[in-house]
């Protein structure tokens, strides 16, 4: 028979025990708890947060200019994608979306469009299966990497086009934004962490406007007006860094609007811009073309990003990127009884290409 003081005594440090047991187990809540009166930052997962302030106004303009975001999430030591998520105008017009994701190192890839699906809007995610051939397939979880995924306008082929070979499917297609962040570690027991995405644009728009019609039509045949104006590039195929694929075609970028004033002197056309980027090569340049009907060049062909920079406000890629608009005007003037000079602005700054037109 055990005696009761012994009796008593296990009881006592039974009950000792637990209270240890349960002290530590509180402890280690607390631990990986948050106390604050303000909860909302206790919460696990990752919180995404936008902007767009790298514009012209210096303004955070993300909920005035962007209407959908595609979140492309890649497992970082794999490098493959893991999901994609869609940002509404709700989750944009507050800024933030909350995702919550599973223990692991990530890269988000962010893409931003002006229509409220992106996809409609002109464009189109890809995953290359051989980019020198220019052959792609649809992106899919769990295959899409980040080497070979691709953000593109969605474009038609030309065949019959010395200049260019592929053509956007819409003139006048969505403005197109971009962030992107590496090195998001997710760690179980961690407080909600929050990731910045600074958004820039990748879209912006030429206004050419054309002065001194007149002097052509005094002095050329009917057949040779009106004047066609237009441009290519080959920026308008992006890795998950936003740089130009080196082996995209050439697209051939159509005004989407264009207007003669009454006098029938002064032509105006408004194109669609992918990304002027400053360090694609001079074989890939943006160039710029003021033709005549039969395909004569009035102008020689007018490599954009290079006359822009003769701007000293327009020395960096970032001061492009924040520039929505471009007004180029080509005044055309008579030099003397037979030939006409050329002079070209480019917002407001007079460029150094003046040329002389043979008639």
């Amino acid at each position: 028979m055990i005696p009761l003081l012994l009796t008593y005594n296990i009881l006592v440090t039974k009950q000792n025990m637990l209270k240890r047991v349960l002290f530590f187990s509180l402890l280690s809540l607390f631990a990986f708890s948050c106390i604050k009166e303000d909860l909302s930052d206790c919460e696990r997962g990752v919180r995404l947060q936008f902007h767009y302030i790298h514009n012209n106004q210096n303004a955070d303009l993300l909920s005035e200019q962007v209407q959908n975001i595609r979140i492309y999430l890649f497992d970082q030591n794999t490098g493959v994608l893991v999901d994609i998520i869609s940002v509404g105008t709700q989750d944009i017009a507050r800024g933030y979306v909350d995702i919550d994701i599973n223990d692991g190192l990530y890269t988000v890839v962010a893409w931003g469009g002006s229509s409220t699906n992106m996809m409609q809007g002109g464009y189109i995610d890809a995953q290359a299966t051989n980019p020198a051939a220019n052959t792609y397939i649809p992106v899919a979880i769990g295959t899409t990497t980040l080497d070979n995924f691709r953000m593109m306008l969605a474009y038609d082929p030309l065949s019959d086009n010395a200049l260019a070979s592929t053509t956007p499917k819409v003139a006048n297609f969505g403005d197109l934004f971009y962030a992107s962040v590496t090195n998001i570690s997710v760690v179980m027991g961690r407080n909600r962490q929050t990731v910045n995405l600074d958004m820039i644009k990748n879209t912006c728009t030429l206004k050419v406007v054309i002065t001194g019609l007149n002097y052509l039509s005094s002095r050329a045949a009917l057949p040779d007006l009106p004047i066609e104006v237009f441009s290519t590039g080959k920026n308008w195929l992006y890795d998950y860094i936003n740089n130009p694929d080196i082996y995209a075609p050439r697209m051939l970028y159509l005004p989407y609007e264009n207007s003669l004033n009454t006098d029938a002197d002064e032509m105006e056309v408004l194109i669609k811009q992918q990304r002027l980027n400053i360090n694609q090569s001079v074989l890939d340049s943006v160039l710029l073309y003021i033709r005549n009907t039969i395909g004569a060049n009035l102008i020689s062909p007018l490599n954009i990003i290079e006359a822009i920079r003769q701007n000293p406000v327009y020395q960096t890629q970032s001061a492009i990127d924040r520039e929505d608009l471009f007004t180029i005007t080509i005044a055309i003037e008579p030099s003397d009884s037979v030939n006409l000079t050329v002079t070209i602005t480019i917002n407001g700054w007079v460029i150094a290409h003046t040329e002389t037109i043979l008639l």
